[in-house]
C-alpha cells in the first residue's frame, strides 16, 4: 500500500511542476499576442483582456524609469498630446499628460485608460527601436503602446517618427469609449424620429431628452453634471454647486446649390438657425457664434461614414438683450446624399473654466463619429 502511496505522491509532484511550468512560460511571453490588425500602416494587437478600465479621460500615463522620462522626452509629449484644442478657451487640453516608474505603476494601477511605456533595453539591436500597439491590454478598450530602444539616441528617434502617428491614435481611442458604451443602447424610438425627420442614425447615450421642432430642429439633451466648489470669505466658507450642460442640436435646411455649401455660409447660416431656435430662458437672448479674433471657429473637411463634410470647433455665447453665458461647440455639416438638405449636428458644452470637459467632448464625438445616413 505504501508503494502506491508513494507512487501517487510522485505523480501529482510531477503534475504539478508541469502546471507551474506552464503558467510560468504563459507570464514570461514577452508579448501578449492573440489578434493582429493593420491601422494606418502600423500592427496593433489585440491582447483580449476584458477588465474595467479606471481613470479618468483624457489622461496619459508615461511609464518609465526617471532616467529615461528626461526633460527632453517630456518635452515631445508635452508639446503634442498636451496641446490645446483650438480655438478653445480657456484652454482645453487634448490630453493630461503623468508620469510614473515601473515599480509605482505595477503598484497604483495597469488598467489606466491610455498608457505609452518607454524603455531602454541593450537586447534591442542598436539603430533598430521597437513599437508594440496593444489594444485591450490589462483592460478592455485601454490602448497600451511599448517603444523600447538600445539608447536614449535611438528612442529620441522613435519618438519623432511616431509620435504625431500615437496622438491621433489615442485621440481616436478617446470618442471610440463612448461609442462603445453608446452603442449597448438601442434607442429605437428616438433613432427611428431621427431617421424619418432627418434622414440619420445615431448611436446615442444611455441617458439624454429628446426634442423637436417642425421639420428643421431638434436636441438631445444630455443629463446635467453637477460639482461642488468651496469658496472661502474671511474665515468663513461656502459650497457651491458648478453645472455641466451639453447636448447634441441637429438642424436641417434646403439644399439649392454649390454656394450654399461653403465654410462661411455654413457658419451664417448656423447663426440664423440657432436665433430661431437655440433660445435661452431669459426673453430676447439666444445662441451665437462668438467672432472674436482669438476664438474664431476652425473647421476642416472630413468623411464620417459614407458622407464628406465640413467639422468646425469654436466658441459660442448666448446674446442678444444680455450675455449670461457660452461655452465650447464642435459640429459637423454635410450635405444629404438622399434628400434636397443641408444637415449639422452641433455639440454644445457650457462648463465652468474650474471642471474640465474630457468627458462631454469624448460624448459629443462619439455621437457625431457614429453618423449613417438612411434614405
Amino acid at each position: 500500500m505504501k508503494y502506491w502511496f508513494l507512487l501517487l505522491s510522485i505523480i501529482f509532484v510531477f503534475s504539478s511542476c508541469l502546471d507551474e511550468q506552464q503558467v510560468n512560460e504563459k507570464e514570461n511571453t514577452s508579448e501578449k499576442t492573440t489578434k493582429k490588425q493593420h491601422k494606418g500602416g502600423r500592427e496593433i494587437i489585440d491582447a483580449g483582456s476584458q477588465a474595467q478600465y479606471t481613470g479618468k479621460p483624457r489622461q496619459l500615463m508615461i511609464v518609465s524609469e526617471n532616467t529615461v522620462y528626461v526633460d527632453e522626452i517630456a518635452h515631445f509629449f508635452d508639446s503634442v498630446f498636451q496641446q490645446g484644442i483650438r480655438p478653445y478657451y480657456p484652454l482645453t487640453e487634448y490630453f493630461k499628460v503623468y508620469h510614473r516608474t515601473f515599480e509605482e505603476f505595477k503598484r497604483l494601477s495597469t488598467q489606466l485608460r491610455n498608457v505609452i511605456e518607454l524603455e531602454i533595453d541593450e537586447r534591442i539591436e542598436s539603430g533598430k527601436p521597437k513599437m508594440y500597439i496593444y489594444e485591450n491590454y490589462y483592460a478592455r478598450t485601454q490602448l497600451y503602446t511599448k517603444l523600447k530602444a538600445n539608447n536614449m539616441n535611438d528612442l529620441h528617434q522613435l519618438l519623432e517618427q511616431e509620435i504625431d502617428y500615437l496622438f491621433k491614435l489615442y485621440d481616436k481611442q478617446e470618442w471610440k469609449r463612448e461609442f462603445i458604451r453608446h452603442n449597448r443602447n438601442k434607442n429605437v424610438e428616438t433613432r427611428e424620429l431621427l431617421q424619418a425627420k432627418f434622414g440619420i442614425d445615431l448611436t446615442l447615450p444611455s441617458r439624454f431628452k429628446y426634442e423637436s421642432i417642425d421639420n428643421t430642429y431638434g436636441i438631445i439633451i444630455l443629463p446635467e453634471k453637477t460639482r461642488q466648489m468651496e469658496l472661502k470669505f474671511g474665515s468663513g466658507s461656502t459650497a457651491r454647486a458648478n453645472f455641466i450642460q451639453s447636448g447634441l442640436m441637429i438642424w436641417q435646411y434646403p439644399y439649392t446649390d454649390t454656394s450654399q455649401f461653403t465654410p462661411e455660409r455654413l457658419m451664417m447660416m448656423r447663426d440664423t438657425i440657432l436665433k430661431r431656435y437655440a433660445k435661452h430662458e431669459m426673453e430676447g437672448v439666444y445662441m451665437g457664434t462668438q467672432d472674436h479674433p482669438a476664438v474664431l471657429p476652425i473647421h476642416e473637411k472630413l468623411r464620417v461614414g459614407d458622407v464628406t463634410g465640413y467639422q468646425f470647433r469654436g466658441m459660442y455665447k448666448f446674446t442678444g438683450k444680455a450675455e449670461p453665458s457660452g461655452g465650447r461647440f464642435w459640429s459637423y455639416h454635410f450635405r444629404h446624399p438622399y434628400r434636397k438638405t443641408i444637415v449639422a449636428l452641433s455639440g454644445y458644452i457650457d462648463a465652468p473654466p474650474t471642471i474640465s470637459p474630457a468627458l462631454e467632448i469624448n460624448q459629443i464625438r462619439a455621437m457625431i463619429y457614429s453618423l449613417k445616413v438612411v434614405e
